[in-house]
């Protein structure tokens, strides 16, 4: 039993200090989804389909990529609006569709415009 306590314990101690993940921050304009896939045992792929949503495992924005060589995508094909994203990507053919990727989340936006009118003012 003291065993099984001191276990819990260190289990709850390692839990305090764990950290929340960093925040990926990304520009809209600039980052690119990318992947990796090969055949396997599977059948061909006919297409990727990248799908992504603000709520973690829902993915009601869905764009397909009819290109077996494909294996990255601009963000901002599929999304263009800032704000917090979960992604994942799938393969498809005739037969179905593949179990997704690991699903990544970031938060996109954009660059702010550069400042304009540069003076020095002598007082």
């Amino acid at each position: 039993m003291k065993i099984i306590l001191t276990v819990l314990m260190v289990l709850l101690a390692s839990l305090a200090y764990a950290q929340a993940p960093a925040v990926i921050s990304v520009d809209i304009a600039k980052a690119r989804f990318s992947w990796s896939w090969a055949q396997g045992t599977g059948g061909p792929v006919a297409e990727f389909r990248v799908k992504c949503g603000t709520v973690s495992g829902t993915y009601p924005t869905v764009k397909t990529i009819v290109d077996p060589a494909a294996r990255s995508l601009a963000v901002n094909q599929v999304i263009s609006t800032p704000g917090a994203y979960f992604c994942v990507v799938t393969a498809a053919n005739q037969f179905g569709e593949s179990l997704p990727t690991n699903e990544v989340s970031f938060a996109a936006g954009n660059v702010p415009p550069a400042p304009l009118q540069l003076e020095i003012v002598v007082q």
